[in-house]
């Protein structure tokens, strides 16, 4: 016999008793379950089922769903991409010339010019609603504005108090009920100016015109969100131009078109146009003068373009120059009746400036700067508008002085020095001008 049939035979034996004893294991298997007191056979275990994976997984998975949907609704679109991937600064940036569309023949003007119903029907797409909600409010807005889009890729123009204070999300709604999440791109609370973006593309930008150009008399239209009421439109005149009109809060004065149309909270950020179709102008209701009745402004575009070109490419408005002081302002008029010297009060002196190395002091009268009497915040700006962070003022104080050091009650006389210093670059007030008396 061959080894090879030797091999065969063998592994054919060990597969019989193999099948033997497995025969045999199943009687005394079987044997064995008639004895209480014999070890039963091993049965096949039973998979526990995880709770984690039956109950919270599930849960989880619909809390994440929720918190998204509740997101989406609050924040709108893009609210993720804004988180992972915030926009920043840095573009360079001039007002672009966008389209106007082309409409029916009856919502033009014998000259070309728009009707009213055409400037709404071309310019009211461009027009946004913005809202901003805060932590403390995540599910109502706190603050409402308007907004025009600058550019198709979704940079917007708004007003700086608009935003303020919106630390948890800024909502933009277009015309058409689509609702995006915004970031700020920059803000200047100082011009009421603001840049928002959002994700979005192929957006209808509005077109702008040369607000130098603009006459008194001639007709304008303003598109806003007033109160809420979304695509609001109001109509009136030019009553003025170059009003310089100092932003609520503010120290600075803003160039500005005066208006007869009515300008109410919610116009803010929202656009005046021209008959043409061009906007000249941002609208707000943060202007001094606005608890009047008929007298409306909105920031000319000539004034803002330098700030948004900045606010596109910074962040924020640099080389603007401070000097850090707090001060009353004191008229000539108001001068003679307290029987005080004319010019600004000083209340406080900053110490992070370079004024505060000088002699000037809380109680002090600056009367002149650079040789020019100063009565107001507006010819302090006017002084140094042309100037920047490190050129150096001169400033004539006045200082009253008890004529009896020992009776501060006394009368007092004028001592009358000069000081020099630094202006500093502003990184957050110009001036601070107090009004209380």
């Amino acid at each position: 016999m061959s080894r090879k049939e030797i091999t065969m035979e063998i592994e054919y034996n060990a597969s019989d008793v193999n099948e033997a004893l497995n025969e045999i294991g199943e009687l005394a298997r079987a044997e064995a379950e008639q004895w209480d007191y014999l070890p039963k056979p091993p049965r096949k275990l039973k998979k526990r089922d995880h709770i984690f994976l039956k109950i919270f997984l599930p849960m989880l998975l619909l809390f994440v769903a929720a918190f998204c949907f509740s997101a989406r609704a609050v924040f709108g679109k893009g609210w993720l991409k804004n988180i992972f991937d915030p926009q920043e600064p840095g573009v360079k940036f001039t007002l672009p010339i966008a389209e106007l569309p082309q409409l029916d023949e009856e919502l033009y003007q014998p000259d070309g010019r728009y009707t009213v119903e055409g400037v709404f029907e071309a310019v009211s797409p461009s027009i946004v609603t913005i809202e901003s909600f805060s932590e403390e409010s995540a599910f109502s807005a706190f603050g409402q504005g308007s907004g025009v889009i600058m550019s198709a890729d979704g940079y917007i123009l708004t007003n700086a108090h608009v935003i303020a204070d919106a630390d948890l999300s800024i909502r933009v709604r277009l015309k058409d009920g689509t609702e995006y999440s915004a970031t700020v791109i920059g803000s200047d609370t100082k011009s009421d100016i603001a840049i928002i973006k959002i994700g979005a593309k192929d957006l209808p930008a509005a077109q702008f015109g040369d607000s130098d150009s603009v006459k008194q008399g001639e007709q304008v239209v303003a598109i806003g969100s007033p109160a809420g009421l979304e695509g609001s439109i109001t109509t009136g005149i030019v009553s003025g131009v170059d009003r310089m009109i100092k932003v609520e809060a503010a120290n600075i004065s803003m160039s500005c078109i005066q208006i007869d149309a009515a300008i109410n909270p919610g116009n803010s950020g929202g656009a005046l146009i021209n008959m043409w179709g061009q906007v000249i102008g941002i609208t707000s209701s943060k202007l001094d003068a606005v608890e009047y009745d008929n007298i409306g402004f909105a920031i000319e575009t000539s004034a803002a373009e330098p700030i948004i070109e900045q606010l596109m490419e910074n962040g924020k408005v640099l080389g603007r120059p401070k000097i850090g002081i707090t001060f009353y302002e004191t008229s000539e008029a108001r001068a003679e009746y307290y029987g005080t010297p004319a010019g600004l009060e000083i209340v406080e002196v900053s110490p992070d400036c370079d004024i505060a190395n000088t002699e000037l002091q809380p109680g002090d009268f600056i009367t002149k700067m650079n040789g020019v009497p100063v009565f107001s915040s507006d010819d302090v700006y006017e002084i140094i508008l042309g100037l920047k962070p490190g050129d150096e003022v001169t400033a004539t104080v006045v200082r009253m002085v008890p004529v009896n050091p020992r009776d501060p009650l006394s009368e007092t006389a004028d001592v009358e020095f000069e000081i020099r210093f630094k202006l500093m670059e502003d990184t957050g007030e110009f001036v601070v001008e107090d009004t209380e008396e």
